[in-house]
Order: C-alpha cells, then structure tokens, then sequence
C-alpha cells in the first residue's frame, strides 16, 4: 500500500490555494491538500497531530505575512515539534515578499528547504514536489 502524499499550503490568499491546486491537476501530481489560511490554525494542526504521523504533510507551502500568525509565527511554534516529525516535513517559504531581511532569515532556519519567490511556475512546483516525496 502506497503513502498518500500530503501538502500543506498555509497562505491567507484562497487564489494562491486555487492556483497551486490547479496546478497540480495539470501536472497530474496526486496528493491530499490541506489549507489553511493563517499560522495559528496551522500550528495547532500539526500540534494536535504530533501522534498521529500520517496526518502531517510532507511538504509545506508557507507565507510570510498572514493575519492571526504570520510565516515567522507558525515556524517558532513548529520548532517546539520533536525533530523526529520535523525531519520528514519539507518546509518552503512561498511568498511575494522580496524583502532581503526575509529571504536571509528564511535561508537561515534549519526548518526552512527553500525561499521561493511568488508566483511559482509549474516547473518549479514539479521539482519542489519531486523532492519533497522524492523518499
């Protein structure tokens, strides 16, 4: 029996979560996906999952700047998860933000793979998804 791939896409913009979707059809690249629209819902998400690993996706698409809790907010709270889950998560910064300061502290977090610059093109979206379940 094979994994179902998950990703998570924690972006406050419902376009951006209709875009990727789209995209993904189009490239026939199957997987569960799990929206959400601020870093609170998503941290609490993978806080409420912490035993029950095949809930938690691979691969997280996250924005910088959101309502309640912003990119930033959701990774300090995602550094508290044992590093056993946080090891099978590949976490992308996906913003239109092209703020030095963001892209450096991004590249700095041992919990981010990659900054990837809005909006994402559908070769770019391929490779993040070939190397997240790349397992």
């Amino acid at each position: 029996m094979s994994e179902i791939r998950k990703i998570a896409i924690i972006d406050d913009d419902e376009v951006f979560h209709l875009i990727i979707k789209k995209q993904l059809d189009m490239k026939k690249l199957t997987c569960d996906v799990l929206k959400f629209y601020n870093g609170e819902t998503a941290a609490n998400f993978f806080k409420e999952n912490i035993d029950n690993g095949e809930n938690i996706p691979t691969l997280v698409m996250l924005d910088v700047n959101m309502p309640v809790k912003d990119g930033w907010g959701f990774l300090e709270e995602y550094k508290k998860l044992p590093e056993s889950l946080r090891k099978k998560v590949n976490v992308y910064m996906v913003t239109s933000s092209v703020i030095q300061s963001d892209i450096e502290r991004a590249t700095n977090n041992e919990d981010v793979v990659a900054f990837v610059s809005k909006p994402i093109t559908n070769e770019k979206l391929e490779e993040i998804f070939y190397s997240s379940f790349a397992r």
